[in-house]
């Protein structure tokens, strides 16, 4: 189903954090529809009426990124007369293939669309959501998640958004100064959007909760560092991913270096340098001039967040810690084991227990007998297993910990660990007896969003998704996840507490101690 199982050629190619689970929504049936109408700034969009939800599908948010607009700042929509068809969702931004987009889901450049999704009863001001999907930042499309469970047990509305990938959306080139990151503009100009279209269908453009996980998540966390982002978004929620994130040598493959999502702009330039000069290409006009089929080969190329630039001055982590992002209510956290299936995919022959040290030690160096003393062999199923614990704990859980104290100086901060082992897996496989048990990065997703591709959760795990969607939308209507009739979510703070979300129990954890984050940080 995701991008986990085609890790070792589009994850080391990529250098990036990958997919999120997801899945295409089913066509409503003709019975079941009737035709609700809303007035946006472009013009009146007609959508569907399903079991109690509105949906308006492939709504432009900016104009098409096409031909001289391309590697351009996205441009305002053009206007429409009469009332535009929004049943259809659009199509999703130009990918490589991946299992996590459902088969025959039409791409385009052509493709800025979001899909509003609001409950059928009228309401104004209700709290919004608008979801960031995540990809590693050259997969995925905010159009196939359907976020129907969230709007109903909610009462939200819930915004899509599909933006600009890979060599589309991350390219930059001296000629362009210092114009890069286009999907995260993308994002910006889908927010703005919000901002004045929203209470067309029943939101509060002051009550916007900005929301991802992985490349999403990332994207968020971002965004919470940009000015050009300031005051679009009032709270925000930030899964499997964080400014933080990152990889040391060896955790994405043998023999690759650590990796970061966020590069200094001239390194990004010189990548879309290089590519210029492969397609014999002496500007950027050449480039424009090559149809989106002969630069979709390169779009791996292309997947990092640039910095040193106006909509991301800074290094994120950087900002984080000097305490000048927005400050906004935060939800943030992990799988237990994000680097299960990414070990499992970048070793498939098994790490042996002979090979464990070494690997350590390409990781952390001189720290590596620590490292070992903390995550001795015996104690995990496998020494896969041991990899996989010290790669998530590294690099997902102790730097969304990290960044979340930073940020609860600032705004208050509800940090989880989501730890089903029975949870799906974003690849869609089974995790092998030697990892288990064990919770894949993005498997929460399934717990928030529906995916008819997916297995229906079992009574056991739909109870402990409703508890999971409550808090969410809880924290979406007030910046604080608890409820009445809820375990009680503490606020990260000196004592460290965050929420386990496991089937058995909901409870607090001491997450510094449970995932040795004072060895990390």
């Amino acid at each position: 189903m995701t991008g986990h199982t085609r890790a070792a050629a589009g994850l080391l190619a990529a250098l990036a954090s990958v997919a999120i689970p997801v899945a295409g929504a089913p066509p409503a049936q003709a019975g079941e529809l009737t035709s609700p109408v809303a007035v946006t700034a472009s013009g009146k969009v007609r959508g569907t009426d399903q079991d109690g939800i509105h949906r308006f599908r492939g709504i432009p948010y900016a104009a098409p990124p096409v031909g001289e607009r391309r590697w351009l700042p996205p441009q305002p929509p053009s206007s429409w007369t009469g009332t535009r068809d929004a049943t259809k969702t659009g199509p999703a931004c130009l990918q490589p293939q991946a299992p996590d987009m459902p088969k025959g889901t039409p791409q385009s450049e052509d493709c800025l669309t979001l899909e509003v999704t609001t409950p059928a009863r009228p309401g104004k001001k209700r709290p919004v959501m608008v979801w960031v999907p995540g990809g590693g930042f050259i997969t995925g499309a905010g159009s196939i998640y359907d976020p129907a469970r969230l709007v109903r047990a909610g009462d939200i509305v819930v915004v899509t958004v599909n933006y600009r990938l890979g060599v589309f959306g991350f390219f930059a080139h001296p000629e362009l100064g210092e114009a890069s990151n286009f999907g995260l503009q993308d994002q910006v100009a889908a927010l703005r959007w919000v901002r004045a279209n929203i209470a067309a269908f029943g939101g509060d453009p002051g009550k916007v909760t900005l929301a991802g996980a992985s490349a999403g998540a990332m994207s968020t966390c971002t965004l919470m560092t940009s000015p050009a982002a300031r005051n679009l978004f009032h709270r925000a929620i930030v899964q499997s991913g964080s400014c933080r994130t990152a990889h040391p040598a060896g955790a994405m493959g043998e023999g690759m270096p650590a990796i970061s999502s966020w590069h200094p702009i001239d390194t990004i330039q010189g990548a879309g340098q290089a590519l210029a000069g492969q397609l014999a290409c002496a500007d950027v006009a050449c480039l424009r001039r090559k149809s989106a089929g002969e630069l979709l080969p390169y779009t791996a190329r292309f997947p990092l967040l640039a910095f040193g630039t106006s909509l991301v001055p800074q290094e994120p982590a950087k900002v984080f810690a000097a305490g000048r992002q927005a400050a906004v209510p935060l939800l943030q956290g992990n799988a237990r084991d994000e680097h299960v299936e990414f070990t499992l995919a970048l070793y498939p022959q098994g790490i042996t227990t002979r090979q464990y040290p070494g690997l350590l030690r390409t990781a952390f160096a001189s720290a590596a007998p620590q490292v070992a003393r903390r995550y001795p062999v015996r104690r995990f199923p496998s020494p896969t297993a041991a990899a996989s614990r010290v790669f998530s704990d590294s690099g997902w859980i102790c730097p969304s910990w990290k960044s979340g104290r930073e940020h609860a100086r600032k705004a208050s901060t509800y940090a989880y660990v989501f730890a089903d082992p029975s949870a799906p897996t974003p690849s869609g496989e089974p995790l092998p007896a030697h990892v288990r048990p064990a919770t894949a990065h993005g498997a929460e997703t399934f717990y928030l969003f529906d995916f008819p591709d997916a297995p229906e959760l079992s009574a056991k795990q739909r109870r402990l998704a409703d508890r999971i969607v409550g808090y969410w939308t809880t924290f979406v209507r007030t910046g604080n996840p608890n409820r009445a009739g809820s375990t009680r979510w503490p606020a990260l703070g000196a004592a460290d507490r965050a929420l386990e979300l496991a089937p058995e129990a909901v409870r607090p954890i001491n997450m510094k101690n449970a995932h040795h984050c004072g060895l990390w940080f």
